[in-house]
């Protein structure tokens, strides 16, 4: 798949702070309506499309007149509380312009961790695009603590991507494409969301330059993406028209095709909405099975147990090496899991003094990256 075969009918936008608000930190509100003029042609054209905007906490501080960023949590969810406002009354206003009305959706790491929330929220979103509202989801900050973040918005836009099935995700920023250096050099031009090389290529500068660190959460962002068979696009949201230019082909930015296999509903939920609170370092054999085709993870493949979690709960299992495989729910809590590590099946009633099940993690409650 390139650029020019691609036709995405559903597109995830996520737009940085950096290309929303003016140096003395207020809305910029003629990037917002040409970011909205945009979006509304997309519509035109028969695309549905998600927006995902930074921006709240910046606009929050130009209302207060704060002239440095916040570190105290409260500080940080007053000025996105007050910035949020500014924020969706802008976009309202810029595609009502259009005939477009938008609507304000806040999530939170944790309703995507929820079964039953994470459905609920793809309900909600997609009738929204039925509606032909635009849906402009952010982080909800004046309730996410550290334990329910993202973390970033392109961590969110990835995740609404996989949420919706999106045919793209494209990251607007204030940087070419995928590049290695704040100048804008050495931009990627394509390439594969899950290429090795390419992650190589973007770690490696940020231990030898400045300036890419941000490069590392988007095509973290795109391989999540990819999970779902999203494709995804990086490019330089300053530009007039950035958008319609990705939109109708144009080589522009930097493409990253999804070159995994799509994953089901259940197992991109596994994948990409899930707060794990456990680690499982596994042993070759163990690696060798789950990887060689539909395996359960059986206490005897684990060597050691991280990680404080109950029943049912999210982890996350690797080789010796370190290297994340996948995710999975677990049928033991922490005290149990390290006692049977390493055990036979068999002997699980022994060790515990009863059997529940024979797996550590059933196939059917896990996915491997």
């Amino acid at each position: 798949m390139t650029r020019r075969e691609l036709n995405p009918k559903r597109v995830v936008v996520k737009v940085g702070s950096s290309l929303l608000t003016t140096a003395s930190g207020g809305l910029d509100l003629e990037r917002i309506r040409a970011l909205s003029q945009q979006i509304a042609r997309a519509r035109e054209n028969g695309r549905e499309i998600v927006l995902v905007s930074s921006g709240a906490i910046a606009a929050g501080m130009g209302r207060l007149q704060w002239k440095r960023r916040p570190t105290a949590m409260a500080d940080l969810q007053v000025a996105a509380a007050v910035g949020q406002m500014g924020l969706i009354e802008a976009y309202e206003e810029a595609f009502a312009e259009s005939g477009l009305h938008a609507a304000q959706a806040l999530l939170t790491a944790e309703d995507m961790a929820h079964r039953t929330l994470y459905l609920n929220a793809r309900a909600a979103l997609r009738r929204m695009l039925e509606c032909n509202v635009i849906p402009v989801v952010n982080e909800n900050d004046v309730i996410a603590t550290k334990e329910i973040r993202f973390g970033d918005n392109d961590r969110l836009a990835a995740q609404l991507a996989n949420l919706l099935e999106a045919d793209a995700l494209v990251i607007l920023t204030d940087a070419p494409g995928l590049c290695r250096d704040a100048e804008g050099r050495e931009v990627v031009s394509e390439g594969k969301a899950n290429d090795a090389g390419l992650r190589q290529y973007v770690f490696a500068r940020r231990r030898s330059g400045p300036g890419s660190g941000g490069m590392e959460s988007k095509l973290s962002a795109a391989q999540t993406a990819a999970r779902s068979g999203a494709h995804t696009f990086i490019a330089d949201g300053r530009a007039p028209d950035s958008l319609t230019r990705i939109l109708a082909g144009e080589d522009w930015g930097t493409f990253l095709a999804a070159d995994a296999p799509r994953l089901s509903a259940r197992k991109r939920w596994l994948a990409s909405g899930l707060h794990v609170r456990g680690e499982l370092t596994l042993d070759a054999g163990a690696v060798r099975a789950l990887l060689s085709g539909k395996r359960s993870l059986l206490p005897a493949g684990v060597a050691e147990v991280r990680g404080d979690f109950a029943r049912g709960d999210a982890v996350s299992f690797s080789g010796d090496d370190g290297k994340v495989l996948g995710y999975g729910l677990i049928n033991y809590d922490a005290a149990d899991a390290k006692k049977l590590s390493g055990a036979r099946s068999g002997d699980i009633g022994k060790i515990l003094g009863f059997a529940r099940e024979d797996e550590m993690i059933h196939r059917d409650n896990m996915t491997i990256l």
